[in-house]
């Protein structure tokens, strides 16, 4: 990682080429030109033909392009040949962050690879358990998600005391490490209405957060909680991070109070990995009203975090 002199090196994946992701890698390149993020996009030349040689990585789209804007195969696979790249060159030193613009998981599906997105790729490639979490202005908390895309009917079968624990951590260590807070507050969102009401409305509270909790207090940490998942998001300026416990229940709150400026953060990497907070919006393609916000503030993120 060079020092906070020397440009920080940050790759970008340009996302599915059949939606927004090419057109906001071109804003932020725009943007961040002459600044000391040095921003190098890995996609299609065809796409970034007014780039300068150093702002390109090629990776060319194998196939025809669908009649329209939408998921396809073709798109699928040059997704992931472009993240591929990305991570190869991280992996050898020669970028110090990774910022990714959006790919349709409906893509991926269609070329062969995993449907579940970036998050668990990036795990896989890694070998880490990483956790997707969301972080928009600096004096708002930031919000991790316990599980992801899984249905909600699987989320209680997948909730352990030890899970929970060490997801806390993560946070903690994040919020340490990388924000420089010595001893952060973290709040842990309880399952049910009312974090179960004691047990009349659900025991997962009682049988795997609360146990989570009290040993995490135990170990000299601030944690709070089971909080009702109706009230954690008006109270949320009393943590530094908040931990839902399933996709909707963190995300739903956070493009509520900061769609156009939100960004996902994957902890548990030894790479900041920063993107947009939405999708690859097919039907904005070629409109010119696609909002580069969220990738811009993407790109801002990686580099404060890096630094």
């Amino acid at each position: 990682m060079g020092t906070t002199k020397d440009p920080l090196r940050i790759a970008v994946s340009a996302g599915d080429p059949f939606g927004v992701g090419p057109e906001l890698c071109r804003a932020a390149l725009a943007a961040y030109r002459g600044s000391n993020c040095r921003l190098t996009v890995f996609g299609d030349p065809s796409q970034f033909e007014d780039l300068e040689p150093d702002e390109l990585v090629a990776v060319p789209i194998e196939g025809n392009a669908p009649d329209r804007p939408s998921p396809s195969a073709v798109g699928g696979a040059a997704s992931i040949r472009a993240l591929q790249r990305a991570l190869e060159g991280i992996r050898a030193g020669d970028y110090d962050a990774l910022v990714t613009a959006p790919i349709s998981k409906e893509s991926w599906g269609l070329a062969g690879g995993a449907i579940d997105g970036h998050t668990p790729y990036l795990g896989a490639f890694f070998e880490a358990e990483p956790l997707m979490t969301f972080v928009w202005d600096e004096d708002e908390p930031l919000v991790a998600l316990l599980t992801t895309h899984i249905p909600l009917r699987a989320v209680p079968a997948t909730l352990t005391s030890a899970r929970v624990e060490r997801a806390v951590r993560i946070v903690v260590d994040a919020l340490r490490e990388r924000l420089g807070r010595q001893e952060p507050a973290i709040g842990v969102l309880g399952l049910n209405p009312h974090a179960g009401e004691a047990g009349l409305l659900g025991t997962e509270e009682i049988d795997f957060v609360a146990p989570a909790i009290e040993r995490l207090c135990e170990a000299g940490l601030r944690v709070d909680g089971p909080l009702p998942g109706d009230t954690a998001f008006a109270i949320r300026h009393r943590y530094d991070a908040l931990l839902a416990l399933y996709h909707d229940q963190g995300l739903a709150p956070v493009k509520a109070l900061a769609f156009d400026r939100a960004v996902n953060l994957t902890l548990g990497l030894p790479v900041v990995r920063t993107s947009p907070c939405h999708g690859t919006a097919f039907d904005l393609v070629g409109t010119g009203s696609a909002n580069p916000q969220s990738m811009l503030a993407a790109v801002k993120w990686a580099a404060r975090l890096t630094r």
